[in-house]
């Protein structure tokens, strides 16, 4: 059955289902599980869940602790990024008349807390990007929409802003509280949906549509702790040329129905690929959620003072907010985020 939520441009349609999506008739070369439901010029995704009306309501509900926390790690953090990726470098320059002092910086975008944006990552079979674009387009030719190679660039979702309620599902903290579960987060560890499941009915969370849906699992703890120590060899695991890391099981069939269906506006987390890396199944979440279904990912977002404010307070929703960098055409952004409990 259609999940009974109003779609929030075509009013009184109701947002449908994956198997619904994959049983739908397409035409040649379009991904089976290719929601494209916002229409043709669409550069914004499940972002057109969080209309001014949900925003009301999230901020009537939510952040009554009046507490604040930001998501942003270190910028120069991790030392080494990740997939070969090039490196923070901070220069301050002097007004040579003036006491005056300026900075300039370099780096790759996703280096660090990132979102993900729709221009990052293919549906790989196809060859297609979030509503039916082509590598030509995102390249710099014409194409729908905007009429120009900015196409579902990050300065769309800049512009729309993100501003909803997020969800903490602490995998971290459950593991070693309730399951008494000790392991490696540099290490191929696929998190299920019935793991996930487990932390959401041990925090007494429920999900809504349009929530923002963050796991921690441990990773930047890990990172944080070799660091302290000094430990090379397993920070160049972490995040060297191929990184190894936990996260969620991109072949947990039961697990992309639910991350679809949930109609999540956004999702992150506190490693490096969200999914366990390096995936050992074909298409990877990055294809399905990005590629296929409109949804911004978080990545290294520093989740470990939301963890304890959440903990304190036995809340683990609140307000989530995000202002992505407004690049034209941009690939990916900065996280730029806070949460307000």
């Amino acid at each position: 059955m259609p999940i009974a939520y109003k779609h929030p441009k075509n009013k009184g349609q109701l947002l449908p289902t994956l198997d619904e999506i994959v049983a739908t008739e397409k035409p040649h070369g379009i991904p089976k599980e290719a929601a494209w439901i916002w229409g043709p010029d669409d550069e914004i995704g499940r972002l057109n869940l969080l209309t001014p009306e949900h925003i009301r309501s999230v901020l009537a509900a939510e952040g009554k602790h009046g507490l604040v926390s930001s998501l942003n790690w270190d910028i120069t953090m991790p030392k080494q990024p990740g997939f070969g990726r090039l490196a923070f470098d901070r220069q301050m320059v002097t007004h040579p008349e003036l006491l005056v002092n300026d900075d300039v910086i370099r780096m790759n975008t996703q280096s660090g807390s990132q979102l993900d944006g729709f221009r990052h990552f293919a549906h790989q079979s196809s060859g297609l990007f979030y509503n039916n674009l082509g590598q030509d387009v995102i390249a710099g030719g014409p194409g729908p929409g905007s009429g120009s190679s900015h196409c579902c660039g990050i300065q769309a979702a800049s512009q729309h802003g993100i501003v909803g309620r997020g969800v903490l599902l602490d995998y971290a903290r459950w593991a070693a509280e309730v399951g008494a579960q000790t392991y490696d987060a540099f290490a191929y560890r696929p998190i299920r949906l019935e793991e996930m499941l487990e932390v959401a009915a041990w925090e007494n969370i429920t999900f809504k549509k349009g929530d923002i849906l963050l796991v921690r699992t441990g990773w930047m703890q890990q990172y944080n702790a070799c660091l302290a120590a000094n430990d090379e060899d397993k920070l160049a695991i972490a995040a060297g040329e191929h990184p190894l890391s936990i996260g969620l099981d991109a072949g947990d069939e039961k697990l992309r129905a639910w991350l679809h269906d949930q109609y999540f506006s956004v999702v992150g987390g506190d490693q490096p690929a969200f999914e366990a890396w390096p995936p050992r199944s074909t298409p990877t979440l990055h294809e399905y959620l990005l590629a296929c279904w409109g949804v911004l990912v978080g990545e290294m977002l520093d989740l470990e003072d939301l963890s304890a404010q959440c903990n304190k307070t036995g809340t683990y929703s609140f307000v989530f907010t995000s202002a992505p960098l407004n690049i034209p055409g941009g690939v990916a952004s900065l996280a730029n985020a806070l949460c307000v409990l």
